[in-house]
């Protein structure tokens, strides 16, 4: 359509808005019936700038409506996400982004800024609209968070594949930052990636641990109370030694060197259940600290801890790789702490000991061919108790470890673990009198024509020993025991069964009947000579009545290789000696 002149007189007076509108009204009249040419063009214009004028208000208003929406999209509840990448759009319509949602979810969402969207990354984080129409927003940091894997290879030029627990292999997206980092040679295979598995992604490298960020297995309780001249009866031998090596390695460690020793030792405490295995693990225990204390000045309490715990139900996991490895961080930790200095408040540096416990070995490494995840225990164990080892011989390290049956501990692992053999049996004479002397020195008694509580004890002791131990006494045994191959049964008597724990057990129950009749209101209260028997006697009989022909090794001391082909029970009177003593 033409268009109309310039300065046309007509469409003059009806752009001007001081005349009247009656006579703009009928100069449009004329126009719209006023056949000539310039007539014609003079509407035309007019109807074009109405369109044009309409056009730019509908622009307009959808403008402040798509303002509002986003505004309104921005305002509402959002979604996390992680971006893909773009998808170019027409230029119709903004472009769109593809994202995959918390939930594994794949979704294109549209983009209304175009800077955001040329900005964004693959496995960036972003926040769109809470029903995922829109992407808003890059989330503010990196909030990336999921699973380690092991990362095997890549895969074209944005995948890579990768084994997560259990050796299972996927197949994932690689996010940019991990592409930059392989395409510049910093991430190679082996390396430990951090992935979503839900969302099939692989965000970043995980940055190489330098040593151990905790200790899992390092004990934190309080050192133990136990002190051997006041709580142990008949100390082994071995506690002596280990504070000995203790305080020659922190205070004259070249001597040792110079003989070729190591800087580790190893000990077996091997023995019956009760036989004080433990009592003397706890009571290295305290010397440890007691050596360390007097070494550093600092005080028992305020020492670090240094004690380490091995228990199966910790390293056993149902996962086909992770029991050994388990095992193997254990020792690592064990080892990496006897590395770390110790400053002293005066500012010296100490290299302290670490004492390793492996409670009940012969569930830890019992004999090859019964159970394939025990082989791959043992194995690891075996390596890593290899005194030859630089790693270890050089650390300051105390392992004990404790079984009652050697016999089902795997053979090479005894020797690796027992570098000396310290056995644990029931009591001798000896043993029984200086153990129930330390358990009855600290309990009331009953007076007896005004004699002191001391004399009173050793009367005690004298007199229970006699009973037991007498070759001649009243106790004619409690079974017999016929090994096969011999027909003279072999008598066992309550003094074949006492341990240390079964002194603890009937001294207690003595203690606990005293108190409960002093509450009662007693005469006369205390500890009596008549409780300590019926209180030895029950506890004996409680261990007898277990018996049966194959566990009693277990209870009783049995000639190597004898194999009890029958078991007898013998009577017992229906009388103790003090009560028939005092009928």
């Amino acid at each position: 359509m033409p268009k109309p002149k310039k300065n046309n007189p007509m469409m003059m007076l009806l752009a001007d808005v001081s005349a009247p509108l009656e006579q703009r009204l009928e100069v449009i009249k004329m126009l719209v019936c006023d056949p000539r040419p310039e007539a014609r063009e003079a509407v035309a214009a007019l109807l074009e700038r109405l369109a044009h004028v309409e056009a730019e208000a509908v622009y307009a208003e959808r403008l402040r409506q798509l303002s509002e929406m986003v505004k309104q999209l921005e305002e509402g509840p959002l979604r996390p996400a992680n971006y893909v990448g773009k998808h170019a759009s027409d230029g119709s319509s903004p472009p769109r982004g593809e994202v995959i949602l918390d939930d594994g979810t794949t979704a294109f969402a549209a983009v209304p800024n175009e800077d955001l969207a040329g900005n964004l990354r693959r496995g960036d984080r972003v926040l769109l609209d809470g029903k995922g129409r829109a992407l808003l927003h890059q989330a503010p940091g990196r909030t990336n968070v999921g699973e380690e894997a092991q990362l095997e290879r890549r895969i074209g030029d944005d995948h890579v594949e990768i084994s997560l627990r259990g050796q299972e292999r996927h197949v994932f997206l690689a996010s940019q930052d991990l592409l930059d980092k392989l395409n510049a040679g910093e991430v190679g295979p082996g390396a430990t990636v951090l992935v979503n598995s839900r969302q099939f992604f692989a965000f970043d490298a995980v940055p190489s641990q330098d040593g151990l960020a905790h200790y899992k297995y390092l004990v934190r309780e309080p050192v133990p109370d136990v002190f051997v001249d006041r709580d142990i009866g008949a100390p082994p031998r071995c506690i002596q030694d280990v504070a000995e090596f203790i305080h020659t390695e922190m205070t004259h460690p070249e001597v040792r060197r110079s003989y070729s020793l190591s800087r580790s030792v190893m000990k077996l405490l091997c023995g019956v259940s009760g036989s004080g295995k433990t009592l003397a693990v706890l009571a290295m225990w305290r010397q440890m600290y007691e050596e360390m204390s007097q070494m550093t000045g600092v005080p028992v309490d305020q020492l670090p801890p240094r004690v380490f715990r091995l228990n199966l139900s910790r390293i056993l996991s149902m996962w086909l790789g992770e029991s050994d490895k388990n095992l193997d961080r254990f020792f690592s930790e064990v080892e990496q702490l006897a590395e770390e200095p110790f400053i002293a408040p005066d500012g010296r540096e100490y290299k302290l000991p670490v004492l390793a416990i492996l409670e009940e070995i012969d569930g830890l490494a019992r004999t090859r061919g019964q159970e394939p995840i025990f082989d791959r225990i043992l194995t690891t164990a075996l390596q890593r108790l290899d005194s030859t080892r630089e790693e270890l011989k050089n650390k300051l390290i105390i392992f004990l470890g404790t079984t009652n049956d050697a016999q089902h501990v795997d053979r090479a692992f005894l020797r690796r673990i027992g570098g000396t053999i310290e056995h644990f049996g029931r009591l001798n004479k000896k043993s029984f009198v200086a153990i129930l002397q330390k358990h009855l020195r600290r309990l009331p008694v009953v007076a007896n024509n005004g004699c002191t509580p001391q004399e009173i004890q050793r009367r005690f002791v004298v007199d229970l020993t006699a009973w037991l131990f007498s070759p001649n006494g009243s106790d004619r045994g409690l079974v017999e025991l016929t090994y096969a191959g011999s027909t003279t049964p072999a008598v066992r008597c309550r003094r074949d069964f006492l341990t240390g724990a079964l002194i603890d057990r009937a001294v207690q129950q003595a203690a606990t009947a005293a108190s409960h009749a002093e509450a009662q209101g007693a005469p006369r209260p205390g500890v009596s000579f008549e409780l300590l028997v019926q209180a030895f006697d029950q506890q004996v009989r409680g261990v007898a009545d277990q018996l049966t022909e194959h566990n009693v090794a277990h209870y009783l001391d049995v000639p190597d290789g004898a194999r009890v082909a029958n078991l007898r029970r013998i009577p017992q009177p229906s009388l103790l000696p003090h009560e028939l003593q005092r009928t």
